[in-house]
């Protein structure tokens, strides 16, 4: 059988009509992050979600807590967070015993301060933002390179006080290459790294007095 008669049910994610091929090799082309709009006062909130495999939001958890137990991972089930989505992202898989890890909630001026970086980013793919950066609830799932640089965002500007330093930081993450930014994800989020946020943040805003 050629390529060109494969049936169907034998295409990958990326090839399948009406779904995207959106997440890394490792997991079938499958979705690793997603995001979540609310809405409500003051803008409502924006959450990014990181999508794992149970076992493996398990045992992060446990490095975290091994490292230094302040350090928390908030991981809710694939069902609880997105079971009531329409999306074709969530029939296409099968997500039983997949987590949602919630990397960072913002709102307020943070929020504010990252949606461009949000716009870009996801316009960068080809996604359309709408659902997530105007008003009400939304929910946009996401490739890998996409929630990389959204969580590196995400993960930097919640300590952050001053608007200006708020959105000198977003400016920042916006010009980073993708593989810049998957070395801070990295350096972020390692419980052998604990200054990783503050040497980004200190990166980008130290300039501003």
């Amino acid at each position: 059988m050629t390529s060109q008669s494969r049936p169907e049910s034998t295409l990958s994610a990326r090839e399948q009509p009406g779904v995207s091929g959106l997440g890394s090799s490792v997991y079938g082309g499958r979705p690793n992050f997603a995001l979540v709009r609310d809405g409500g006062p003051d803008g409502g909130t924006l959450t990014l979600y990181e999508l794992l495999p149970a076992d493996q939001a398990t045992a992060r958890r446990e490095r975290l807590e091994r490292s230094n137990p302040n350090r928390q991972l908030v991981a809710d089930s694939f069902e609880d967070v997105f079971g009531e989505s329409d999306s074709l992202e969530v029939d296409h898989w099968d997500w039983d015993e997949w987590t949602a890890v919630k990397i960072r909630q913002l709102s307020g001026n943070r929020l504010r301060s990252i949606l461009p970086l949000v716009r870009e980013t996801l316009g960068g793919t080809g996604i359309d933002d709408s659902s997530v950066t105007g008003s009400g609830q939304g929910k946009v799932f996401l490739p890998e390179t996409a929630g990389v640089r959204l969580a590196v965002g995400f993960v930097g500007v919640k300590p952050i006080q001053r608007v200006d330093r708020m959105r000198a930081f977003c400016r920042g993450i916006a010009r980073m290459s993708d593989e810049e930014c998957y070395y801070w994800h990295a350096k972020c989020r390692s419980p052998s790294s604990p200054n990783g946020e503050k040497a980004l943040r200190t990166l980008l805003t130290d300039h501003i007095k």
